[in-house]
């Protein structure tokens, strides 16, 4: 199976931004692709961009901005307000600055796709005859409500503790989004996507349940229903009402919740047994999923079996 990862050469991309503070996905593990968030501006001085192979896409998340950027010996202007998005060129560098900008604490966010990610799919929707040239995306402003959406739902995520699974599955979403939608040329092929059947399914299932806390990725769920990975997460969807990740991370929950009900396991053992890194980790996905922290679930588990249980009573007399 093959595992699309960023380039080094991104991971050293938000060094150069005057951000005034910043976060990224880096710190989760991610590899599938990369987010960093920018905040606030420490410096207005230009600055150049690092060459990267991957895709790059800005998107504006909130408050209002200006970006100059320097090309044909000037320096032009674009504007920014939250939903705008930036494609810029694959392996481009350029200068940039930020006027003052109306509101200090604007948010924009860097999103990096591994060229590998996007090559695989050109290919898969390239119409017979076509050439496989890969797209080459212009620096411009655009609206794309889809990429602004999956954005939010990306930084949630980051916030959440997510795994790489789930960036992983909007990473391939993101290659197909942008070829149909942004890149140069005929129309793509639909192809035809095919089908999972009842069988395929079961094993999907069987295979998910009994690795559930190993770092799966799209590719290999795709692989055992013998499916595009383009195509697996709309089919597995459509059979079972949740995207294959919503439903690892429902096995995990599940998981952990009879663990800290049955077992004395502390809450990070409790966590790495279930597929988490981190405790911290761990801990925001049950509490975003139960609306208690884990120590919180067990505590309240724990009082009402011994409120059931007689002999709490009889020791209580003695």
């Amino acid at each position: 199976m093959t595992a699309y990862s960023i380039s080094k050469e991104s991971l050293t991309c938000r060094s150069v931004v005057p951000s005034a503070r910043s976060t990224s996905s880096r710190d989760l593990g991610w590899t599938s692709l990369l987010v960093d968030l920018h905040v606030g501006l420490k410096s207005n001085e230009p600055y150049t961009s690092i060459r990267t192979p991957d895709a790059r896409i800005g998107v504006s998340v909130s408050g209002r901005y200006s970006c100059e950027f320097f090309s044909r010996s000037r320096w032009r202007f674009d504007a920014h307000s939250p939903g705008s998005i930036c494609l810029h060129r694959n392996e481009h560098q350029s200068r940039y600055r930020f006027p003052v900008p109306e509101d200090s604490d604007f948010k924009w966010a860097m999103i990096y796709l591994p060229v590998g990610q996007l090559a695989s799919a050109a290919e898969h929707l390239r119409r017979a005859g076509q050439p496989d040239n890969l797209p080459t995306f212009n620096s411009l402003v655009d609206r794309d409500p889809a990429i602004a959406h999956i954005t939010v739902a990306l930084l949630r995520a980051m916030t959440n503790g997510e795994g790489n699974l789930y960036a992983e599955t909007v990473a391939a979403w993101l290659a197909v989004h942008l070829i149909s939608r942004h890149g140069s040329g005929a129309c793509i092929e639909d192809r035809n996507a095919g089908a999972i059947s009842d069988a395929r399914l079961s094993r999907v299932v069987e295979f998910m349940s009994a690795h559930f806390a190993e770092p799966l990725t799209l590719e290999q769920l795709a692989g055992e229903a013998c499916i595009s990975k383009y195509h697996f997460t709309r089919l597995f969807k459509s059979k079972v009402g949740q995207t294959p990740y919503q439903f690892l991370a429902d096995l995990r929950m599940n998981a952990a919740r009879q663990m800290l009900i049955s077992t004395d396991l502390s809450v990070a053992q409790v966590g790495a047994a279930c597929g988490y890194s981190t405790s911290p980790h761990f801990s925001a996905a049950f509490t975003a999923k139960f609306s208690m922290t884990p120590s919180e679930f067990r505590g309240s588990r724990l009082g009402i079996a011994e409120m059931d249980d007689p002999r709490a009573d009889d020791s209580a007399n003695q």
